[in-house]
């Protein structure tokens, strides 16, 4: 597993390396296509992000996370030998969401200004 960009759980490069992935695969087409698709976002949303110097919110996160989650599921109940290989890997990068998240989350709960214990 790549995780050249687990260092900032809300890097694009995270959004960047799922997006690789589901073109190499053929799930997405391209990068506008993957942006509007999978993450619910308009097309340019991961051009803006780098523009911005910023990472993707987790409601993004969230909406990729849930859907390669189903789709993960629809290919591996279709019982097909071929689709339990796009089902394994939408799951890995599933998982890369869902610890993306929960990295944010417990680096707002740990916030001294915050909930710090």
């Amino acid at each position: 597993m790549n995780t050249r960009y687990l260092g900032d759980p809300m890097s694009v490069k995270l959004l960047e390396h799922i997006r690789s992935e589901l073109i190499s695969s053929g799930a997405a087409s391209n990068t506008p296509e993957f942006c509007q698709s999978w993450l619910g976002r308009s097309e340019g949303y991961i051009r803006t992000l780098r523009n911005h110097g910023t990472g993707p919110s987790i409601e993004t996160l969230t909406i990729c996370a849930h859907k390669l989650g189903h789709y993960a599921q629809r290919l591996r109940a279709s019982g097909l030998s071929e689709h339990a290989a796009m089902a394994a890997q939408f799951d890995r990068l599933k998982t890369l969401c869902d610890d993306a998240i929960a990295r944010h989350a417990e680096a707002v709960w740990r916030a001294p200004d915050r909930m710090a214990v």
